[in-house]
């Protein structure tokens, strides 16, 4: 008996190393704001938040807890309001922002944080 609920204890452990989980946090309306992957307590892949209305707000990828990956926010009406790339919390990658009309209102692009120098200066 003592066998079996060790083997059980032990992979109920290794089982929770690997075990995905999902965060949620609400508005008081219970409306979901946040949800999110995480693994052993930190940010782990998807992440997305919501306006209270229920739509999208902005969306993120997430790797030991750090940017990592494109992250897009939109405007309550869906549409795309910023979309940037990021390496291990670092902008890097095309960086847009678009006018709740839908013209692009700046672009720029980053090389591990730093502007890279084929950008327009304005």
């Amino acid at each position: 008996m003592t066998r079996v609920l060790g083997f059980l204890l032990a992979a109920a452990a290794l089982a929770s190393c690997w075990q995905k989980d999902v965060g949620r946090t609400y508005y008081p309306t219970g409306q979901v704001r946040t949800e999110a992957t995480i693994r052993n307590n930190v940010l782990e892949g998807h992440a997305v938040m919501y306006y209270e209305s229920g739509t999208k707000m902005s969306e993120a990828t997430y790797k030991s807890g750090v940017l990592h990956g494109k992250s897009t926010a939109y405007y309550e009406n869906g549409a795309k309001k910023a979309e940037a790339g990021y390496k291990e919390g670092v902008l890097h990658g095309d960086s847009i922002s678009w006018t709740p009309s839908g013209s692009i209102q700046h672009q720029v692009t980053f090389v591990d944080g730093r502007l890279s120098p084929e950008n327009p200066k304005k």
